[in-house]
Formats: C-alpha cells, sequence, structure tokens
C-alpha cells in the first residue's frame, strides 16, 4: 500500500507549516498577514484510498459536527458500489493543527468530457455534501482565515480544472459549514430540519387544535379498518427485506410520476443492500413501516447519527386508504419514537414539499460553489452556473414548476 501524500504544501509552505514563520517585510499584503494566522495548521494529509484514511476517519467522525453521508461506512459503500465504477478517484484531505484533526474532507476528482473536476464524494447517495469538523474547528481558524486555508488546501491537492460543489449546507449542527463561505449560489433546494422537544406532546402543540384534531380523526379511522402496526427494523435481515420493499415501492411511485430515480439504478441499489446490512455495532439506516392487518400502508429509510435523525426515502399507498393520510401518520409515529429515544434533531433533508414546510418554519440555506481552476475549465463552469441559475429560478417558482412536473408525468406516460 502506497503512503499518503503528506504534502509539502501542508507540511511546509509559509504560512501552513511547522517551520518558523517567515519574517513580515514592511507593507506586506495583508493576505500575506492572514496566510502567518492560518499557520496554526500543522498540516494537509491527502489519502488516494478509502483503507488509507479509514484509521483517522473513524477517529475524526466520532465526535466531529457533520452529517452521515460524510461517515466513512457511507462514503466507502457508495464509492466501492457507485463512484468507483463512475471513476471517481478518492482525494481525502486531513487537516490537522498540532496533531489534533480539525477537518476531514471528503473530496474526489472525476474526469468530465476530457477535463478534471473536483467534487464532493457521495453522488446522488448523498443529499448534504459537507466536510466533517471538530467542534472546536472555528477556535481554530481566524475571521476571514478560510479562504486562505482553502488555497493552501488546493495545492495539496492532484491538478483538476474546475470545482463543483453542489448541494452544502450553510450549518453543520450548530457550527457554520466553512465551505459555505466560499464565493458562491443559493442552490436550487433549501433543507428542511427542526429541533425536537422533551415530549411528543410539545411537538403537537405546535400545530393549530384543527390540525391535531384530523390526525387524531384519522388515525381512529385507520384504526377502525382493522390492526395498525408501526414497526422499525431490528436484525440485519429486516432491515435489508425492508429496504428492498420501500426502494421497489418509491422507484414505482416516481416512474408513475415520470421520474426516473436512482432507487431503480442497480448499482445504487447494491448500495443500499450493502447499507442495510452493515453490523449493529456500525448500524446507520432506520426503516420503519406503518402496516394495516399486514398490509403496507407507508415506508420510510432515515440514517441516525449523533442524535439527527434523517429521513432520505419516504413513500406511502395511493389507493383506498389515501384519505386518511398514511404518510403523514407515519411520519408522526416516527417522530414520536425518534422523541421517545432522546434524538435531539429530525431532518426532513433537501427539497420543498408542502408536508415539509407544515413541520418546519425556516428552511436551512443551501450553497453552491462552482469555480475554474485553470483555463480549461472556465467554460464548464460557466455552463454549470448557468444551468444551476435556471433551475433556481424554475424551483422557486412553485407555479412553473407544478407545470414541468405535470408536462414530465404526462410525455412519460404517454
Amino acid at each position: 500500500m502506497s503512503k499518503p501524500n503528506e504534502s509539502s504544501a501542508g507540511a511546509l509552505q509559509p504560512g501552513f507549516g511547522a517551520s518558523a514563520r517567515p519574517t513580515p517585510r514592511r507593507g506586506a499584503p495583508v493576505a500575506a498577514g492572514m496566510a502567518q494566522r492560518v499557520a496554526h495548521a500543522s498540516g494537509i494529509t491527502v489519502y488516494s484510498s478509502f483503507a488509507q484514511a479509514e484509521k483517522a476517519w473513524r477517529e475524526m467522525e466520532a465526535d466531529a459536527a457533520g452529517t452521515a453521508f460524510q461517515s466513512f461506512d457511507w462514503l466507502s459503500i457508495w464509492h466501492e458500489h457507485v463512484g468507483g465504477h463512475e471513476g471517481v478517484e478518492p482525494a481525502i484531505m486531513l487537516v490537522s493543527r498540532g496533531g489534533h484533526p480539525v477537518m476531514l474532507a471528503p473530496l474526489g476528482i472525476e474526469r468530465h468530457l476530457g477535463l478534471k473536476r473536483l467534487v464532493w464524494m457521495g453522488g446522488k447517495l448523498a443529499d448534504y455534501k459537507a466536510p466533517l469538523i471538530a467542534r472546536d474547528f472555528w477556535k481554530q481558524m481566524p475571521e476571514g482565515g478560510f479562504p486562505v486555508l482553502w488555497k493552501q488546501m488546493k495545492r495539496a491537492l492532484p491538478a483538476f480544472d474546475y470545482v463543483v460543489f453542489e448541494n452544502q449546507p450553510a450549518m453543520l449542527g450548530e457550527l457554520r459549514n466553512p465551505f459555505a463561505v466560499l464565493p458562491g449560489a443559493e442552490a436550487p433546494d433549501d433543507a428542511y430540519l427542526f429541533d425536537l422537544p422533551d415530549s411528543f406532546e410539545d411537538l403537537t402543540q405546535r400545530y393549530r387544535a384543527e390540525t391535531r384534531r384530523m390526525d387524531r380523526s384519522k388515525l381512529r379511522k385507520l384504526e377502525a379498518k382493522g390492526e395498525v402496526t408501526f414497526e422499525i427494523a431490528q436484525s440485519r435481515d429486516e432491515l435489508v427485506e425492508m429496504t428492498e420493499e420501500i426502494l421497489t415501492r418509491k422507484a414505482e411511485q416516481l416512474a408513475a410520476q415520470g421520474i426516473s430515480s436512482i432507487f431503480q439504478d442497480p448499482a445504487h441499489r447494491a448500495a443500499w443492500r450493502a447499507l442495510a446490512d452493515l453490523p449493529e455495532e456500525r448500524r446507520l439506516l432506520e426503516v420503519a413501516v406503518l402496516r394495516l392487518d399486514g398490509e403496507f400502508l407507508s415506508g420510510s429509510i432515515s440514517h441516525v447519527w449523533h442524535g439527527r435523525s434523517t429521513l432520505m426515502v419516504h413513500t406511502y399507498e395511493m389507493g383506498e386508504h389515501s384519505k386518511l393520510s398514511p404518510g403523514r401518520l407515519h411520519l408522526l409515529k416516527h417522530l414520536q419514537s425518534s422523541i421517545d429515544r432522546g434524538l435531539t434533531v429530525y431532518d426532513l433533508s433537501v427539497g420543498y414539499l408542502p408536508y415539509k414546510a407544515s413541520f418546519c418554519d425556516e428552511p436551512m440555506r443551501m450553497v453552491n460553489h462552482v469555480a475554474s481552476a485553470s483555463l480549461q475549465g472556465m467554460v464548464p463552469v460557466l455552463a454549470i452556473n448557468g444551468g444551476l441559475a435556471a433551475k433556481r429560478r424554475i424551483k422557486r417558482n412553485p407555479k412553473v414548476f407544478g407545470t414541468l412536473r405535470r408536462l414530465r408525468a404526462a410525455v412519460k406516460g404517454g
């Protein structure tokens, strides 16, 4: 196994090395002074494989701010089944200060139309793209210092032509996402998450009395039809079986709307199965199903990490029981279970849907950073930024977006 690349840019370069600070020159640019203040990190290490990075990565994620989408198991499984076959070469960066890791950035380099672009790893299997950062990261970073650090990180990486960082959350828990301060634009979609109260009763009090009454009435009517059960998979076999069932139903639901999805793709399905089959001590997925007399009504796939439940897949039957809102009833039961188990944040993930807005008053901003690193990279950067801006305008206009979805479904149906 080759050794990780302990970049000279990380270990020795002025402003980021273990050597003595350079003597400041009279009239030196402000940027040089900032580089000296950012010099508190002792090194940048670039790993070219998951095997090289695993030990440092697992140690970092144990108490890092971030999401499960940046955990070692999540991304190594994605790369094994999807990313590696798509030609994504890992460029995993560990930034340390005095031997103390302060950031792990799971980056990759992929080829597109003959050029190399730097991306966050995870592809369509990761709703959020971000680093893992230490809880004291911002205590280590002077105000305005991250862009300077980012320049040094880029110099430590293998050559690439442009950067495409999409769907970056503005916040990583209670901490600012460092990459969200880089130049860019708001992403087309926001994220919907909220703090969980101490009791389910406290949660229901956030809603109008009429809403609470309707929820209770629908549950009673459903229970009058038969036995209503809400189960969360316990064993690995249950996790795999229920995951397969939910993904199949979700794929069919989206296909009926004229939407192709990763749930139809064999490589992504294999990744989901591998995630469901993780041993109990490393389990990430939480899979739940609402049934009536044993028949499927609604299902969800979430992951639970550091006290946060993130809903990634949610599907429900649109048949005779649809008027009783089985999807909402499922969500309420999952919320109650999450509160009872002491979870503190519930995340409905990225993308607007009316039910998400009913739970979350203020969505979280998502940001993109797309920038060239070579002359050749300037053309795709212009095209990508233009496309993202158009997509953002469409998605922020409910009337236009709704019309496009109806047209897409009509074309698919025809």
